[in-house]
C-alpha cells in the first residue's frame, strides 16, 4: 500500500536501481537565505543510508536539506511520484508535480468555463465558503458545551454570526464580498481558541490575531505550518485525477501556485488543522520549547515539525463511516471525494450541484 514519505533527514536523495535511496549527512543546517550562502551542502555525509522501494511511496514531503538530481526527477516523474520541499523554517516552498497522466480535456475546458463564466464561478466560491464556514461551525459547537460564563457567552455571540453570515451567503453578488464574510468570521473563530485551549494553554500560547509572514508567535506559527501540510495534501489528491490544479474558483488564479488546493483545503482545514492544533496543545505534546524565533519570525523548531506531521498523518488515516457510500474511509480520502464531487459538477451542473463537505459526525 502507497503512503506518503516524510523525510526530515538531510542528504542526497537519489534512484538507486527501481527504489530511493537517502544518503544522509550529519551536522547543523543552515538557514536557506543565508547571505553567505553558496549552494553548497551545509553537512557532510555520515555514511547513513536509508532505502525504500518505490512501490510504497504516494509522495515525498522534504523537510531536511535534500540534494537531488535529474535522474531522480525523471524517475519520479515516470512514477507519478509528486515531492513537496519545506524550507529551513517549515515553510512550504515548491512541489516537484510529475507530467499529469490522468488528462482530460474536456473537464479542463470546463473548469475554465465555470472560472470565466461570473455566475457559475460565483456558484462554487459560494459552496467552498458555506462548507467552510458550516465546519467551523461544527468545531466551536463541539466546545461550547464545555465553557462557561463569559467564554460560552462570546462563543455564542460568534456562533449567530457565522450562522447569520452562511445563511446570507445566497444573497453575495460577489467573489470579493464573499471573502470578506469568511475573514470576518475566520477572525472572530481565532479570538475563540483561547477559550477551547483552556486557561492555562491559553496563557503559554495567546492568540491575539491571525498573523502570517512571518507568524508572529507561535499559535501563529502552528496554524501556518498545519496549514502548509493541508495544502500540500489537498494538492496530492487533486494529482490523482484530472482537475487542472490552477483554476480555482474562490481564489484567484495566478503564476506558480495551485490556487484550486487553496478553495479545497479552507473546507478541510477546521477538521485537519485546528483540531490537530488543538489536540497538541492541550495534551502538551508541542509545548513552549518546540519553537524558535528568527528574524522577527516564530516557526516550529525540527522536533516539534517532526511531532505535528506525525499526528497529521496519523489523523489523515483516521477513518469515518461515510453514510452515502455506507463504508470507512480516512480523513485523507474525504479530499479526494471532494475532488470527484467537483468533477461532477462541472461535468453536469443541473444534476450534480456541488455542494461541499459538511462534518456530520
Amino acid at each position: 500500500m502507497k503512503r506518503p514519505y516524510y523525510l526530515f533527514s538531510s542528504g542526497r536523495l537519489k534512484r538507486q536501481h527501481n527504489t530511493l535511496a537517502l544518503e544522509k549527512t550529519s551536522g547543523e543546517r543552515l538557514p536557506d537565505d543565508s547571505p553567505e550562502d553558496e549552494g553548497v551542502p551545509s553537512s557532510l555525509p555520515d555514511g547513513g543510508r536509508t532505502q525504500f522501494p518505490i512501490e510504497s511511496v504516494d509522495s515525498l514531503f522534504l523537510f531536511g536539506e535534500i540534494d537531488i538530481n535529474s535522474k531522480l526527477i525523471t524517475f519520479l516523474g515516470q512514477q507519478g511520484v509528486p515531492a513537496f520541499f519545506f524550507d529551513y523554517y517549515g515553510n512550504y516552498s515548491a512541489t516537484l508535480y510529475p507530467r499529469e497522466n490522468l488528462l482530460s480535456g474536456r473537464l479542463r475546458i470546463q473548469q475554465a468555463h465555470h472560472y470565466l463564466s461570473p455566475k457559475r464561478r460565483l456558484t462554487l466560491a459560494k459552496a467552498f465558503v458555506e462548507a467552510a464556514l458550516f465546519n467551523i461551525e461544527r468545531v466551536i459547537k463541539y466546545y461550547q458545551p464545555r465553557l462557561e460564563g463569559d467564554a460560552q457567552q462570546e462563543t455564542q455571540a460568534t456562533l449567530q454570526a457565522l450562522v447569520r453570515d452562511r445563511g446570507a451567503l445566497p444573497l453575495t453578488t460577489d467573489i470579493f464580498t464573499l471573502m470578506a464574510v469568511e475573514g470576518r468570521i475566520r477572525d472572530r473563530y481565532y479570538k475563540l481558541w483561547p477559550h477551547f485551549l483552556g486557561k492555562e494553554v491559553a496563557s503559554k500560547f495567546p492568540m491575539n490575531k491571525r498573523e502570517r509572514r512571518p507568524p508572529s508567535n507561535e499559535l501563529n506559527a502552528l496554524i501556518s505550518f498545519g496549514n502548509s501540510l493541508c495544502y500540500s495534501t489537498v494538492v496530492r489528491q487533486i494529482y490523482r485525477t484530472a482537475l487542472d490544479p490552477t483554476i480555482a474558483f474562490l481564489h484567484e488564479p495566478g503564476d506558480r501556485r495551485f490556487s484550486l488546493s487553496l478553495d479545497i483545503a479552507e473546507i478541510f482545514k477546521p477538521l485537519l488543522v485546528d483540531r490537530a492544533i488543538f489536540r497538541l496543545l492541550k495534551t502538551g505534546e508541542i509545548n513552549s520549547k518546540h519553537f524558535e524565533k528568527h528574524l522577527g519570525g516564530c516557526y516550529l523548531s525540527d522536533a516539534g515539525r517532526k511531532i505535528f506531521v506525525q499526528h497529521w498523518d496519523e489523523r489523515l488515516s483516521k477513518t469515518v463511516h461515510h453514510r452515502a457510500l455506507d463504508k470507512k474511509v480516512s480523513y485523507e480520502r474525504l479530499i479526494r471525494l471532494e475532488c470527484y464531487k467537483l468533477i461532477r459538477h462541472l461535468s453536469d451542473p443541473a444534476g450534480n450541484t456541488y455542494q461541499g463537505l459538511h462534518m456530520w459526525w
